[in-house]
């Protein structure tokens, strides 16, 4: 009798998918940008951003109708190579979601 593999479920199957089918920004400064536009609807940050950074992302979140945030449980690097981003950052926006479903996981 075969096994079958389980599906990841959660921001690691999650993640890639929204990047190849949705739309994202990456960094500090373009994530910003996109909580104040109110165009963000999942923030993700990585384990490693410095806590002003981190703070000062939550604030706006909160500010702009409550924006999701997923919070990564590995460093930058690890956050990139599981995105497939060729960009170093702790920070990426989803702007679209694509076929990814991040509200799914939270109920």
């Amino acid at each position: 009798m075969s096994r079958k593999k389980q599906q990841k479920s959660g921001l690691a199957s999650q993640l890639p998918l929204a990047i190849k089918t949705g739309k994202y920004v990456v960094g500090f400064n373009q994530t910003l940008k996109s909580i104040i536009h109110e165009k963000a609807h999942c923030v993700i940050l990585a384990d490693n951003i410095p806590e002003h950074m981190r703070r000062r992302i939550e604030y706006y979140c909160v500010l702009a109708n409550n924006t999701p945030i997923e919070y990564f449980p590995g460093d930058n690097n690890a956050l990139n190579l599981l995105a497939g981003v060729s960009k170093r950052c702790s920070v990426i926006s989803v702007l679209e979601q694509g076929e990814a479903d991040f509200a799914e996981n939270k109920a």
